[in-house]
C-alpha cells in the first residue's frame, strides 16, 4: 500500500510547479486523479472525492484541494490484488 508521503511525491512529479503548492485547483486536482474537472464538481455536490477548501462563499468561491487530501483519498481507495 502506498503511503501518503509517497503519493504526494508522485503528485509533485506530475508538474514541476506542483512542488511549490500545498493545494491544487479543481483542474489540477482532476488531472492528477485522472478524471474530468466536471467529475470533480459532481463529486463535490454528491459528497464524494477528496476533501476541499472553499476560499470564498457563494457559487463563484475558489475551490482548492490540499495535496494531502488528494493523497489520503487515493491511498484509502487503493485495492490490493494478489
Amino acid at each position: 500500500m502506498s503511503s501518503i508521503s509517497h503519493v504526494i511525491e508522485e503528485i509533485n512529479k506530475i508538474d514541476e510547479k506542483f512542488k511549490k503548492l500545498i493545494a491544487l485547483n479543481q483542474r489540477q486536482a482532476a488531472d492528477t486523479i485522472g478524471v474530468s474537472s466536471s467529475t470533480m464538481e459532481s463529486w463535490r455536490r454528491e459528497g464524494l472525492g477528496p476533501s476541499y477548501i472553499k476560499m470564498n462563499n457563494g457559487k463563484r468561491g475558489r475551490v482548492l484541494y490540499p495535496k494531502t487530501a488528494i493523497a489520503e483519498w487515493l491511498v484509502n481507495r487503493s485495492v490490493i490484488t494478489a
